[in-house]
């Protein structure tokens, strides 16, 4: 990493302790000249992270024969309602001096409400699918994917923010060191100043959990896109995701975090309970869409398009063409064969009819000889 001054960068790594101790953040990327206006790492990196989130969503819902206007305005709408409802929720729990002091608009990674701006994008973009008339569970088997990979890139920005660090880990040998003013040296300061000299300018070395958490995004990522390939029914992949990220996240990355909760049920927190019980709640709705799609499984399969799917993607748009001429040729078929018999008919009677004036003529011929 690059040399930067103390506070505002990077300051690359130190040999030290148990190892190698690298100090990485950058909470301000840069300032507008003239405005004063500082663009922050962590908002700018979850911009780019929603954007990856939709153009996988996208991608992957035009595979799935889903409309991408609507798919794409679902996204946007829920994503939009998510962010701001995970600011202000943040908001209202501060006391009422400090949060007026914070701008609305101001998205760091530490002053956002996550699991409140989840809860409320999934239902904005259930409301919109609804009423458009798409599958909501089909949108949300595209989505969850896509929020895997821009979570990826979300972990970055927190690794630049230096939010969200792990517990101290002195003798690990690829442990962070976050320098003076990064939220990990602040709290040092405030729980551990024992153990930091007078004169430091960095923290302590801690595990580096953003970087586990865009390991385990990672991880969940690759099982929905297999859960993809093999799926049966509607759900399948978007509960896949979900017990997997909680599962992962529960057990492997909450042991590794500073801000872990206090243990309250054996070595497990509050969080890692509520994280079990909703993983293990999905796992029986995963288990009862399985048996109901095997009794009726072509109502679990809307990826194979219906009536919300573009017009040329819908069942039986392949053979529309050839089904049209087909029926043209049937219902022209007994027309011109009526009409043939007509003619041959109607050639046959003029045969019949002129012969027999033929003959007429003939036994009045004869009959004037004789005479």
């Amino acid at each position: 990493m690059r040399e930067a001054p103390r506070g505002d960068g990077a300051s690359g790594c130190s040999a030290g302790g148990g190892g190698r101790h690298c100090e990485a953040v950058l909470p301000v990327m840069f300032s507008v000249p003239g405005l004063g206006w500082e663009i922050h790492a962590y908002g700018s990196i979850l911009a780019l992270a929603l954007l990856v989130a939709w153009v996988v969503t996208l991608s992957l819902g035009r595979k799935d024969r889903l409309p991408p206007g609507r798919l794409g305005m679902a996204f946007v709408l829920g994503v939009g309602t998510g962010v701001l409802a995970a600011r202000v929720v943040w908001l209202l729990q501060r006391p009422a001096a400090e949060a007026s002091a914070e701008p609305l608009w101001a998205l760091r990674g530490d002053q956002l409400a996550p699991f409140a701006g989840v809860l409320v994008a999934a239902m904005v973009m259930g409301i919109y699918a609804m009423r458009r008339r798409v599958p909501v569970v089909a949108v949300f088997d595209v989505v969850a994917p896509g929020l895997m990979a821009g979570a990826m890139v979300e972990r970055l920005g927190a690794l630049a923010a230096g939010i969200g660090f792990g517990d101290v880990a002195p003798e690990l040998p690829w442990a962070l060191r976050f320098p003076v003013g990064s939220p990990a040296f602040v709290e040092h300061q405030r729980t551990l100043a024992e153990l930091l000299p007078p004169d430091a300018t960095q923290s302590l070395p801690v595990h580096p959990t953003q970087v586990y958490a865009l390991l385990l995004a990672g991880v969940t990522l690759a099982v929905a896109l297999a859960v993809r390939r093999r799926r049966r029914f509607s759900g399948q992949v978007l509960l896949a995701t979900g017990i997997t990220y909680l599962l992962l996240r529960t057990l492997v990355e909450e042991w590794f975090r500073a801000d872990a909760g206090t243990p309250t049920m054996g070595p497990l927190n509050g969080g890692q309970l509520g994280g079990l019980v909703v993983a293990g709640s999905m796992g029986v709705v995963l288990w009862s869409r399985g048996r109901l799609a095997a009794v009726k499984p072509e109502a679990f399969r809307p990826w194979e398009g219906g009536r919300w799917s573009p017009p040329d993607q819908r069942p039986g748009a392949g053979r529309g063409a050839g089904a049209a001429t087909a029926d043209g040729a049937m219902a022209a078929g007994p027309g011109v064969g009526r009409g043939g018999a007509s003619k041959a008919g109607g050639s046959r009677g003029g045969v019949s009819r002129g012969g027999a004036g033929k003959r007429k003529r003939k036994a009045r011929g004869k009959g004037k000889k004789r005479r």
